[in-house]
Formats: C-alpha cells, sequence, structure tokens
C-alpha cells in the first residue's frame, strides 16, 4: 500500500511539473518585448498613463530644450545585453515638427533590467508661446524590441512655452502678472506657493509659511534691483499706456 502511494505522488508531482514547464514556456518564452508602461495612482488602484504635458513656461527662461522621458517595460526575460527600441511618429493628430520642436532618440534596455525610458529632446521655441504643440508616437513594431501588449503601445506629448496663473498666487506678491511670475520662476525656481495653514505649518515640504513667502518677495525685490541695474525694467503690463514695474508686495 506504501509503495502503491510513492509511485502516485511521484506520478502526480512529474505531471505537474510538465504542465508548469508548458504554462511557463507560454509566459517567458517569449522574444522580448516592450510596451509603456507610464502610470499614475487614483484611489487604491494604479492606472495606465497614455499622455504627457510639459511647459517650458515653468522653467528658467533660459533653458532652451529638455528632455522628456517616458517609461517603458519588459515582456519577456531579461538578457545579459543591451537592447534597443524606438517609436513611429503617428501623423494624426501631431502638429509638432521635428527638427524644430522636437528630436526622437532610441531607448536603450539596459542588460538585466526590465524597465526603461524612451527619450524625446523638446525645443523651446518663439511660436509655442502662443499656442501647444503635439506628438503621437506609437513604439516601433520593426525594432530590436518590438512593440508588445497592444492597448500600451501609444503615447501622445503636448507642450509649449503658455504661463497661466498658478493655483496659488501669493498675497503677498501682489496683483498677478505674467511678467511677475516670469520672473519669480527664474529667481526662485518655484512655480506655485501653496500658503501653510496651522495644521502644516513647518511640517508638510512644498507648502510655505507666512514668514516664507515674505522673505520670498524681499528675495525677489532684490534680484530685481539687481536685473534692473543690468538689463533695465520689467513692466506689469508691456502694452499699458502708463507703464508701471513690477514689485513684489501686498496690492503692487
Amino acid at each position: 500500500m506504501k509503495k502503491n502511494f510513492y509511485f502516485f505522488a511521484a506520478s502526480l508531482f512529474i505531471a505537474f511539473c510538465g504542465a508548469c514547464s508548458q504554462d511557463d514556456g507560454e509566459v517567458y518564452n517569449l522574444d522580448g518585448r516592450v510596451y509603456f508602461y507610464e502610470q499614475k495612482k487614483q484611489g487604491n488602484d494604479y492606472v495606465a498613463v497614455t499622455s504627457k504635458s510639459y511647459s517650458f513656461a515653468l522653467q528658467n527662461s533660459a533653458l532652451m530644450e529638455d528632455t522628456l522621458r517616458i517609461k517603458v517595460r519588459l515582456m519577456g526575460y531579461v538578457v545579459d545585453y543591451d537592447r534597443t527600441f524606438s517609436a513611429d511618429i503617428v501623423s494624426d493628430g501631431t502638429t509638432a515638427v521635428e527638427g524644430t520642436h522636437y528630436k526622437l532618440l532610441p531607448g536603450v534596455l539596459k542588460a538585466g533590467t526590465y524597465e526603461s525610458y524612451l527619450p524625446v529632446i523638446l525645443y523651446r521655441t518663439a511660436d509655442t508661446k502662443d499656442h501647444t504643440v503635439s506628438l503621437n508616437l506609437r513604439l516601433s513594431a520593426d525594432a530590436e524590441l518590438p512593440a508588445g501588449v497592444d492597448d500600451r503601445v501609444d503615447f501622445s506629448l503636448e507642450w509649449g512655452d503658455i504661463l497661466t496663473k498658478p493655483d496659488n498666487w501669493p498675497y503677498y506678491f501682489g496683483v498677478y502678472n505674467v511678467n511677475k511670475y516670469r520672473f519669480a520662476i527664474d529667481v526662485l525656481g518655484l512655480y506655485d506657493w501653496p500658503q501653510a495653514g496651522r495644521e502644516t505649518a513647518g511640517k508638510e515640504e512644498g507648502v510655505y509659511t507666512i514668514s516664507e513667502l515674505q522673505r520670498f518677495c524681499t528675495q525677489l525685490n532684490d534680484a530685481y534691483a539687481q536685473y534692473r541695474a543690468q538689463y533695465g525694467p520689467i513692466y506689469n503690463d508691456d502694452d499699458a499706456e502708463v507703464k508701471t514695474e513690477i514689485y513684489f508686495a501686498p496690492d503692487k
């Protein structure tokens, strides 16, 4: 009886291993492929992201190009050598001009890794001060690592150089205008200034106390005095008949 039991158990084990090998082969014995892997948290779950936007207006005005990286992930086994992948331009809906507004580069998946990025160099151009441009991409089927999951091979980018009033323009900065905002971004390296309440004062990074906002005003006015001495005035409204210079203080 015991002998029969051992024989039966061994048979089950061999059959199970055979089934696992077959299943694993179906899942893992695939040629390597890639798909876009951008995602964001929504509630308790993560959902796919299929587009990104970017504004040069939120960067220092001396920055003339920047690289936006779109995350990709591997389907299949990692290997011990680097592999490349790329994307094609989908003309439908694309308004950006290659060489003028952007440069599309190939991506590299490093040896032994599952994730990488597709790099796109964005250029700051005069025409994007008036409107944004868009670029629609699709992972290439002809690359060394071709496109994988059908619903994760397309991605869209939109960018420009347009400033809009931030959600948190401090009272202590005075009346908002684009020229003041541009100057504040260049000097402080910040583009939004949420004010701390009693519960968050001094506790949350990126949330500013009244004292910090007032110190920013002093820093901005000092920086403007130096700028003006070298380059001349900046006005609140370049088109106004009577021009007034920018100043950071309440009701100014």
